[in-house]
Formats: structure tokens, C-alpha cells, sequence
């Protein structure tokens, strides 16, 4: 049997803005949408490259549950891979997106740093090759 991973899929609050933030800030193609439930639920696809980001979006709003706290259960961040960290956080700066977390040298030989999305969905951008210690 094998997995790979295909898709994440994230439920937004305003789809035109977060549309808006994946495709004209970070630079993502839309690939499409599918409208359900009498336009009462719509997904819209996102090419992230060989993976798809699906952003649900509702008319009925439901609670925010995406736990920013460190220890909390769930899912934390999702990450991009970059050629430079840095490069990438200043021309995010510009675009006036705020960061979490500058750019820093991680743990493992890696350079990361964090942002959020318009619903403070975490993202993380990291630049090298991690290295580990065996399990």
C-alpha cells in the first residue's frame, strides 16, 4: 500500500479575500471552483504546485477552532518550501503581511519563519534540507 499526500483543505471566512491572499500575494493559480448547496457551499482549488489547497468556504459561518497554542492537539501550520527565506519574508513585508516569527536558524539545519493567513491560519516558509536524528 502506498499514501502520498494529495490535498489540505482549510474552511475561510471570506473567500474573495483569501482567494485574493493565495493567488495575487503568494502567487498561487486557481484552478477552479465547485459550488454545492445551491451556492450555500463553495470549494475553490488552488495549484500548490504537485498538491491542492482547497479553501471551503460556507454561508452559514461556523466557529474559528484553528488552535494557535503551542501545546494544544490538532493541526499546527502548513509549510511552503522557498529558495530564500529571507528574500521571501521582505517581499512579504511589502506586502503587508506580518509575521509570527522573523527569520531564524531552526533546529535541524533549516531556516524558517511564520506567517498567517487572513483567518490566522499558521504558515510556515522554510529554506534547506532538515536534518534528523534517527527514530
Amino acid at each position: 500500500m502506498n499514501f502520498n499526500f494529495d490535498h489540505l483543505a482549510i474552511t475561510v471566512s471570506d473567500l474573495e479575500r483569501s482567494i485574493k491572499f493565495y493567488r495575487d500575494i503568494l502567487g498561487f493559480k486557481v484552478l477552479g471552483k465547485l459550488v454545492q448547496d445551491n451556492g450555500n457551499f463553495i470549494i475553490v482549488y488552488i495549484d500548490m504546485g504537485d498538491k491542492v489547497l482547497e479553501l471551503f468556504y460556507f454561508t452559514e459561518k461556523g466557529e474559528n477552532t484553528f488552535s494557535l497554542k503551542e501545546k494544544d492537539i490538532g493541526i499546527k501550520h502548513f509549510a511552503f518550501k522557498v529558495e530564500s527565506v529571507d528574500k521571501t519574508f521582505n517581499y512579504l513585508k511589502e506586502k503587508g503581511i506580518e509575521f509570527t516569527m522573523e527569520p531564524t536558524n531552526a533546529e535541524g539545519g533549516v531556516r524558517i519563519a511564520f506567517f498567517k493567513d487572513p483567518d490566522d491560519i499558521l504558515i510556515e516558509i522554510i529554506e534547506g534540507k532538515l536534518t534528523l536524528e534517527n527514530y
